[in-house]
């Protein structure tokens, strides 16, 4: 058994040397992992006055923030140096809304937040142009995922409410590329049309990332 042990290990250390010699990077193939951020900005109409008003309430002050900070971490495989298949996970932040109303004569508050996340799979057609700066287009779905909460806050209580959506979407994107060695510096725009119960709204990801390729 000793005798076994020794000749396996030998032959590891063997092949060791060998295997690292004969594996050699290429820029054109091969896989590669990342992570971005950036500001995600969404398209819905998120202002909770207008539904309010719609349901005969008065509606002192309206307030409402479409914009948070995203970020995403990705892996991909680059097949040839125009076509390449990714996934990523994406958090596109918090968007919020409040409202100041009136029910009966109580003066009442009202906060809604939306947050929305999801996992995307994309096919990448590149450009190469030269020196590792390439661009690039992609298109692809998101299996999102969003949560709604809502609080409403009075002299004589509080209440809180929460909900949630889910769906699957297409996105796309356009983006700039530039690889240094194993090193993969991006700036892409992307567009997540997501619709759920009839309702369409659209997030726009504006984002650097800094990845490597294997």
């Amino acid at each position: 058994m000793k005798r076994l042990i020794a000749t396996a290990a030998l032959a590891t250390l063997v092949a060791t040397p060998a295997f690292a010699q004969s594996y050699q990077y290429n820029p054109h193939e091969g896989p590669y992992i990342g992570a971005g951020f950036g500001q995600a900005k969404t398209g819905a109409d998120l202002d909770l006055g207008d539904e309010l008003r719609s349901e005969g309430f008065t509606v002192i002050s309206t307030n409402t923030d479409d914009a948070d900070v995203g970020f995403k971490v990705f892996a991909g495989y680059q097949f040839n140096p125009n076509f390449a298949i990714e996934a990523s996970y994406l958090n596109f932040g918090d968007f919020e809304s409040n409202a100041q109303t009136v029910v009966g004569d109580i003066p009442a508050s009202i906060q809604g937040d939306i947050s929305v996340e999801g996992f995307g799979f994309a096919l990448v057609g590149k450009l190469p142009i030269q020196n590792g700066f390439s661009v690039y287009g992609k298109l692809g779905l998101i299996a999102w995922d969003a949560d709604i909460d809502v609080r409403t806050d009075t002299l004589i209580g509080n209440i809180s409410a929460s909900d949630g959506e889910d769906g699957i979407d297409p996105f796309y994107g356009i983006g700039a590329e530039y690889v240094i060695n194993q090193l993969i510096l991006r700036a892409e725009i992307e567009r997540y049309d997501l619709s759920e119960g009839g309702d369409d709204f659209e997030i726009d990801l504006i984002s650097a990332s800094i990845g490597y390729r294997f």
